[in-house]
């Protein structure tokens, strides 16, 4: 990711400048209009030293969390709904902030309220909130229902924090598991083959080949840990880095939709992410072709924002969504025929939010199972190399004896 300097036109014909991160600069411009600015000029910002004012700039324009934009929303929305103005809430929220950097945000955002700048405007130049939450903030001030918006927001923040605090739980013990089994080996490997081998030096044997090359490389990473090291993580290190180029991501997200059981987890994933933003921005009066627009940014992999952008196209054209999104096949069959329906009857935003709610129950138990499989899957593998070193030694120790006898 790299900085991007922008200018550029709002809806009133405002010019705006800012910076944002995108991949590159048409990824910049398109973020901009997914914002509903007109870029008039983007530029990308010279990378600087550590400790230079550019990194300094770039770390304060950072350092707000996830839980302090949550803690925001949900604050900003129930001290209006007690009557406050909106200029008068941002100052009782800095004044009862204990941190430092959540007092300068608070402060910066009444300044540029006082400047002229609408509430969605304000947070439109903050990289902490996407396009979804401005559109339903501006949708909110449009209809004079500013507080019951920001509710919505909450309440669509705390659903996927939900999903993902799930899918992080599920994640822990798999993961604390296989690194206390790699710990074991690399102990055993270490400390433990070494002393085999000052006892099988001394009987003067030759041993056997599939043994000679596990003490070998017992030696090896006993003489040159950090080699070993470089050799374990060197090539998944260099494949992250390469998944994270442009070229690298539209590969990953490619082969990510062929491979069998992952396949299940990205459509799973992605049609709940979709179709819950859908929901939450038709059911809060913004317009479908709006919905597909913001919601092929919400998008994780590329192969659906592509089919997103041409989803909101054909909806332009006056053709149904529902049809042209089951053409590629990237959503699971019964979404697209829910959502046929929904247009059908008008109720796209219910139709939306029951498809995102099955399949985000569909997603949890993928999860359950998969972990259940993975831990004595683990276990296994840990056990099989394990015992193979065990047995290996073992009976290199018998044959020795049966000489000896």
């Amino acid at each position: 990711m790299a900085s991007f300097k922008y200018s550029a036109l709002d809806h009133d014909n405002v010019l705006r400048n800012g910076i944002l991160e995108a991949i590159d600069r048409d990824s910049a411009a398109k973020t901009l209009v997914r914002q509903g600015l007109r870029p008039v000029d983007i530029r990308r910002q010279p990378q600087t030293a550590a400790g230079g004012l550019g990194l300094k700039f770039r770390f304060g324009r950072q350092k707000l969390k996830r839980n302090d934009i949550d803690f925001f929303t949900n604050q900003i929305g129930l001290l209006l709904k007690s009557g406050l103005s909106l200029d008068a809430a941002l100052r009782v929220m800095k004044n009862h902030s204990a941190k430092p950097e959540f007092q300068e945000f608070v402060a910066e955002l009444g300044q540029k309220i006082k400047e002229g700048k609408s509430f969605s405007q304000a947070l439109s130049e903050y990289p902490y909130f996407s396009p979804m939450y401005i559109n339903i903030v501006r949708a909110g001030e449009e209809g004079g229902i500013l507080p019951a918006m920001l509710s919505r927001i909450a309440g669509y923040q705390a659903t996927f924090q939900e999903l993902s605090q799930y899918i992080i739980s599920a994640s822990i013990y798999p993961l604390f598991l296989l690194a206390v089994g790699l710990v074991a080996i690399v102990i055993l490997l270490t400390t433990i083959l070494p002393r085999f081998e000052i006892l099988f030096a001394g009987m003067g044997q030759q041993l056997p080949g599939h043994v000679a090359m596990l003490m070998a490389t017992a030696k090896t990473i006993g003489a040159h840990p950090l080699l070993a090291l470089l050799l374990l993580t060197g090539p998944p290190a260099a494949l992250i880095c390469y998944f994270k180029t442009p070229e690298g991501r539209e590969r990953f997200d490619y082969l990510s939709l062929k491979i069998p059981v992952i396949a299940g987890f990205v459509r799973s994933l992605e049609t709940t992410r979709i179709f819950r933003t859908i929901e939450v921005l038709v059911n809060n009066g913004v317009h479908l072709a709006m919905a597909l627009k913001i919601s092929s940014g919400v998008a994780g992999n590329i192969e659906y924002r592509r089919l997103l952008n041409q989803a909101t196209q054909a909806l332009k054209e006056g053709k149904r969504i529902g049809g042209k999104l089951g053409e590629a096949r990237l959503f699971p069959e019964l979404a697209t025929e829910l959502l046929a329906i929904g247009e059908e009857s008008g109720r796209v935003g219910e139709m939306c939010g029951q498809i995102a709610d099955h399949f985000e129950g569909e997603l949890k138990l993928k999860i359950k199972r998969l972990t259940a499989l993975v831990e004595p899957i683990f276990i296994l593998l840990i056990a099989l190399v394990a015992g193979y070193v065990v047995i290996s030694m073992l009976s290199v120790i018998l044959s020795i004896n049966d000489i000896a006898g």
